[in-house]
């Protein structure tokens, strides 16, 4: 479940135990919604197998996707520590297979093993980071923009040969701060190179080298 850097990659064998001790193993449908922006749950979610999108909606109604989560990460840490509503809504991309901890268990795994505490904090500042990045992405040209998306997004299983991006172009366009018509050009250049392959919901990253080289990541 998830890699080195991932909130379980970075616990030792004793934390999972611990953690594994105090959840509730749940299943979600693809395109189930697992949980809505403003619920009151506190419930953290570690996913196991299949991909999360995490999104947010405006005043207006419009959803912006924030990020996908696939296995080995945490979702929900900030409503577990700060008691606030959810801050995004949880939708499954694939079929999900994860672990839920409510926040009280979590809050006392985090006094009793340092080091689930120390994994939450990183991941909590990683994504603190992200955010940062994301803004001085939306400096760069279109090209790198879609490109640095791609590449944050995509998600490669231990027997896949093609990292794959499960988002709409809508979704991509919004998350790489330009217009739909920017993205389909750039999704045609790379596409004409022979770097990617596109679907209605999913973009095939065929040619990482390239795609990083083309658009100068």
């Amino acid at each position: 479940m998830g890699n080195d850097q991932s909130f379980w990659g970075m616990l030792g064998e004793t934390d999972r135990i611990a953690l594994l001790a105090v959840a509730t193993r749940v299943v979600f449908e693809s395109g189930s919604v697992i949980c809505r922006q403003g619920d009151e749950t506190r419930n953290v979610l570690v996913v196991s197998h299949g991909r999360v999108r995490v999104s947010r909606s405006t005043l207006g109604g419009e959803e912006t996707v924030l990020a996908v989560r696939g296995p080995g990460e945490i979702i929900g840490e900030v409503a577990a520590v700060d008691s606030q509503g959810r801050s995004a809504t949880l939708t499954a991309v694939d079929d999900v297979d994860a672990v839920v901890i409510p926040a009280a268990a979590l809050k006392r795994l985090c006094e009793e093993h340092p080091r689930i505490t120390w994994a939450v904090l990183r991941v909590v500042v990683s994504r603190h980071r992200a955010v940062g990045e994301q803004l001085d992405l939306r400096t760069g040209t279109a090209l790198h923009r879609v490109g640095a998306v791609l590449l944050d997004l995509a998600h490669r299983g231990t027997s896949d040969m093609i990292a794959t991006v499960p988002l709409s172009q809508r979704e991509l366009a919004g998350i790489a701060g330009i217009s739909r018509e920017t993205l389909v050009r750039s999704l045609k250049t790379l596409r004409d190179a022979g770097i990617i392959a596109t679907r209605r919901t999913r973009i095939d990253i065929l040619r990482e080298g390239e795609l990083r080289s083309l658009c100068d990541i």
